[in-house]
């Protein structure tokens, strides 16, 4: 039995559809939760460079350190479509951190998958929540 995005490809011939857009060129990609959303969904095509588009991909990059007006600390959005599936041992995301960058880098295989916040942080948040609040109660 065929998954439901084999079926949408086989049958319908469409690619991945995924937000595209980068916060450094319009800050709008910083938060989808705007009117201006529906703008960056787009219909990924087939291929790049000869590879064919297979997800959507949300990379979250903080800037750490303030270099003047052409490069101020910053937190960076960018979406888009792309076909190389994550590194870390099949993770959806993964964290990287480099000299003045840390960045969280997640893809996903849904149509418009790369709006939504870090899916990772409400599975770390929440526990965290739940445990604060256990300690709370014992001391």
């Amino acid at each position: 039995m065929l998954g439901l995005g084999e079926r949408r490809e086989s049958c319908l011939g469409s690619a991945i559809r995924c937000y595209n857009c980068n916060s450094h060129l319009d800050p709008d990609c910083l938060n989808l939760d705007t009117p201006k959303a529906k703008d960056y969904l787009t219909d990924c095509g087939d291929e790049a460079d000869g590879h064919r588009f297979t997800l959507c991909r949300k990379i979250e990059m903080a800037m750490d350190m303030d270099f003047g007006v052409a490069h101020p600390s910053e937190t960076r959005v960018h979406r888009a479509c792309g076909w190389e599936e994550n590194d870390e041992d099949g993770k959806e995301c993964y964290y990287k951190s480099g000299y003045n960058t840390r960045s969280w880098v997640c893809a996903c295989k849904e149509d418009g998958c790369n709006s939504a916040s870090l899916p990772g942080a409400t599975f770390v948040v929440v526990p965290l929540a739940i445990l604060s609040l256990a300690l709370r109660g014992v001391y």
